[in-house]
């Protein structure tokens, strides 16, 4: 074939598959997005500035690559970061000290400074920011090319901040609606699960947790598409699990180990078994290979840069020569997580010192479960396929397995009785998957209880409004 016929097919399969979410979103997830974007974009301008989940270093990392330097500088002592624009430091700088005061910001000095630094000369000041600067750029392309258009309109540097935080919420929004759209079963039940209050906290700041979560649900998405497409519709869906592997390894170690999700894919996709095992190993192999390439230049290692006293050569070394004690630690883990992760994973706002950081909405996020269990059954199910579930539920009690091994390896230190470090959050992946993997044990349900759906969807869009109604609140005696 020639290359202009090879480019036309490929320019072809790529308009066919956006035509394809277009036409397979329906009106309720449509209506509940844009209620959820309405949210979202209150809490871009009501949340205090740099006062999400670990944003300042999030927003540094960001601004590196509004800059155009994808790649962060390494600096002795295992440091990484960069030179960033002074201007953008100023205006964060003021709110970093008043959080460290324990003081609350006001507005109008904020827009003061603003505009005290509109004609001031743009130097570059080097930052070190490890923690993040680590992260590949993948992560940060909404907010960093929101902040490069609001540069280009030269716009000031609030203005710059808060465009930041909006393309991050409108990346998150689009990758929602193709998940939606490619995910065939569970839909409504995951829909719930990733707009979560905290979710949406984390979307309207400056976290990579949105892209990195989103875009591996994509991944486990189309290789489910794949499981349930018929035959001559796989190529489109094979070739976009081609695309994704090597992005899934830039997001973050641990993802990589969601590339085995094409083992979902039939084996009759391929003329032969040897071409389907040539697939898979593709795959897994790109995976792997972009996440140990990436962390071996930037290594992640959050022991070192937060200073928690761990040792990664010690725990590993404890690990190999008492494991039983490394067991019953893990299992201890999930004991005392199994308590809490939930309520984080719901209600945590804030990453710095109280107030600045908070829990609330317990009582709605009891109901939460049970109207996500609800959507769950009431949504239609058009396949049903054990071997596919059996593949997930693993994927998905592995996949937070490796977490709390990351976590134990590179967070913890030696003689504590659970893995520390842990958030709610981090289990995000781990609930999606498995909760798609049960629904493929269920009898096929063609029909969807569209009644019953909008009625529960709209009851959690409630519980979600009023925690984060709520939350507002409390961010508003902190930032007037």
């Amino acid at each position: 074939m020639c290359p202009n016929k090879e480019i036309s097919t490929d320019m072809k399969s790529v308009s066919s598959f956006f035509a394809f979410c277009k036409t397979n979103l329906r009106l309720l997830e449509l209506a509940y997005l844009l209620a959820i974007a309405v949210i979202g974009v209150f809490l871009v301008y009501r949340v205090t500035p740099v006062s999400g989940v670990d944003e300042e270093f999030h927003f540094y990392r960001a601004q590196q690559i509004a800059q155009g330097n994808l790649l962060a500088q390494r600096y002795s002592g295992h440091m990484f970061g960069g030179g960033l624009d002074t201007s953008m430091l100023t205006w964060v700088r003021y709110f970093n000290s008043n959080r460290d005061q324990h003081k609350p910001s006001d507005s109008n000095v904020a827009a003061q400074i603003a505009k005290d630094l509109e004609n001031a000369k743009r130097d570059r000041e080097v930052v070190h920011f490890p923690s993040t600067a680590s992260y590949s750029p993948l992560m940060y392309i909404p907010s960093a090319a929101a902040m490069m258009i609001a540069n280009a309109g030269h716009g000031d540097v609030d203005t710059r901040y808060y465009a930041g935080r909006l393309g991050n919420l409108f990346g998150y929004i689009g990758m929602l609606a193709l998940v939606l759209a490619v995910l065939p079963v569970g839909r409504l039940a995951v829909l719930a699960l990733m707009t979560t209050p905290t979710s949406l906290h984390l979307a309207t700041t400056y976290s990579a947790d949105p892209v990195t979560n989103l875009g591996s649900m994509l991944f486990l998405a189309c290789c489910l598409r794949a499981r349930m497409a018929p035959p001559e519709d796989r190529k489109i869906w094979i070739r976009l699990i081609i695309a994704l592997a090597a992005p899934l390894g830039f997001f973050k170690l641990t993802c990589s180990f969601l590339s085995l999700g094409c083992f979902l894919v039939p084996t009759n996709s391929f003329p032969t078994q040897r071409k389907y095992v040539q697939f898979c190993m593709t795959v897994v192999g790109l995976s792997l290979v972009s996440a140990v390439v990436w962390n071996g230049i930037y290594p992640f290692t959050p022991a070192h840069y937060w200073n928690t006293g761990g040792d990664p050569k010690v725990q590993i070394l404890t690990m190999l020569e008492h494991p039983w004690s490394f067991v019953r630690e893990i299992a201890e883990t999930y004991r005392v997580g199994s308590h809490w992760w939930w309520e984080d994973a719901w209600g945590r706002f804030g990453g710095g010192p109280v107030p600045l950081f908070f829990k609330i909405g317990e009582g709605t996020g009891y109901l939460a479960i049970a109207l996500i269990v609800l959507l769950a059954l009431a949504d239609k199910r058009p396949i049903a396929s054990p071997r596919s579930g059996a593949i997930l539920i693993t994927l998905g009690a592995l996949y937070s397995l490796l977490t709390l091994l990351a976590f134990y390896v590179g967070f913890s230190h030696l003689g504590e009785d659970t893995v520390s470090g842990l958030q709610g959050r981090y289990f995000y992946m781990s609930c999606a998957a498995i909760l798609s993997g049960v629904l493929l044990f269920l009898p096929r349900q063609n029909k969807t209880y569209q009644t019953v759906c909008a009625g529960l969807l709209g009851a959690y869009f409630v519980c979600v409004a009023h925690v984060c109604i709520e939350a507002t609140g409390i961010y508003a005696r902190l930032w007037n």
